[in-house]
């Protein structure tokens, strides 16, 4: 059994260089950026199952904002002058592929697939809010301006928002 170093410093005591945490930075850009090329192929598929036309001009809104936001991405690594580089979305894939099954799943209604639909879809803009959120530090730290990434966190907080007031109107009880 492989023993783990105990160490008694805080968060406040490690310190990182520019270079390190430029090298997070650009980790964290590349996962939101391949991210964002997954959840595009995501939301065109999942549109397919959703049964309302409410849901799914929210989806394809979702999906028009994510193609937005990587145009954006790329400007960053353009204004950074850096090369996105391929990176593991497993997380990501994991996720989408879960609801997928969950959506799909034998037996369920149209309304019920719709609100998984809508469940997982929370989920995965929670992550994008956390993502833009994290960016947004370590752009701050290593001295690059974090306002560029202001418009696609505050397009993440708005779809995220949106997914929450659909779900619940779904499972709100109806008027008596």
């Amino acid at each position: 059994m492989t023993k783990l170093p105990v160490n008694n410093l805080s968060p406040q005591d490690v310190k990182f260089d520019d270079a390190h945490l430029k090298k997070i930075f650009l980790e964290h850009l590349n996962s939101i950026y391949f991210g964002k090329q997954h959840l595009v192929h995501f939301f065109e598929e999942i549109k397919v199952l959703a049964s309302l036309q409410y849901l799914k001009n929210a989806i394809q809104d979702c999906c028009n904002d994510a193609q937005e936001q990587l145009q954006h991405i790329e400007g960053i690594f353009n204004a950074i002058n850096e090369d996105q580089s391929k990176i593991s979305v497993l997380g990501m894939k994991a996720m989408t592929l879960e609801a997928y099954l969950s959506t799909i799943k034998a037996g369920k209604t149209p309304t019920e697939r719709d609100v998984f639909i809508v469940f997982y879809l929370q989920l995965i803009e929670g992550i994008e809010v956390t993502y833009f959120k994290v960016l947004k530090n370590l752009a701050k730290a290593i001295g690059y301006s974090n306002t560029f990434l202001d418009k696609p966190f505050n397009q993440a907080i708005e779809d995220k928002i949106m997914f929450e007031a659909i779900y619940k109107e779904y499972i709100s009880e109806p008027a008596r």
